[in-house]
C-alpha cells in the first residue's frame, strides 16, 4: 500500500508478504493452526481448498494486497519459506507469477528450509539475496537517470 501512495518508492523488497486477503491469511493460519510439521502431512491441494472455503470465523473488510499490485509497476522481490505456516507461499507465487506473466516486474525467492521469518532464521542467503537485489535495482535505476 505504502508503494502505492507514494511515488517516491521505486522498488519493494518483502519478506514473507502475502498476496492473498487478510480472510484468507486467517483461515490458512486456523488450518495450519502453529503446527511446524504441517506441510509433512498436509499437500498444497489440501491448504488451497480449506483457505478457498472455511467460513470466517471473524467479520471485517479484507484487505486484499492484489488491488495494490495491480496498480504499481515497480520492481518487487518476495522472500518466502517454503515451510512457511503463516501463508500459503505455493498461492502467493502462483498469484505473483500471474502478475508476471501481465509484465509486472517480480520477483521471488524460495527457501526450502525456511518458514515464515525468513529475516531471522539464522541463515544470511535471504538477507544476502535481498541486499543484491536492491544493489542491482539501484544500479539500474541511476542508469535510467545517467547517473554514476
Amino acid at each position: 500500500m505504502t508503494a502505492g501512495k507514494n511515488p517516491r518508492v521505486e522498488f519493494m523488497v518483502l519478506f514473507s508478504c502475502p498476496t492473498i486477503t487478510t480472510l484468507e491469511q486467517l483461515r490458512f493460519q486456523f488450518y495450519t493452526n502453529g503446527d511446524s510439521h504441517f506441510w509433512e502431512n498436509h499437500t498444497d491441494a489440501d491448504a488451497r481448498e480449506h483457505t478457498k472455503i472455511d467460513p470466517d470465523r471473524y467479520q471485517f473488510a479484507a484487505t486484499d494486497p492484489k488491488t495494490e499490485l495491480r496498480n504499481i509497476s515497480i520492481p518487487g522481490l518476495w522472500l518466502f519459506g517454503e515451510k512457511d505456516i503463516q501463508i500459503p507461499v505455493p498461492l502467493c507465487i502462483e498469484q505473483l507469477n500471474s502478475f508476471k506473466a501481465q509484465g509486472k516486474p517480480f520477483e521471488y525467492a524460495l527457501f526450502s528450509a525456511l518458514g515464515h521469518n525468513t529475516a531471522s532464521a539464522g541463515n544470511a542467503q535471504p538477507f544476502d539475496i535481498s541486499v543484491q537485489w536492491i544493489k542491482q535495482n539501484v544500479l539500474n535505476i541511476k542508469k535510467l537517470r545517467g547517473l554514476k
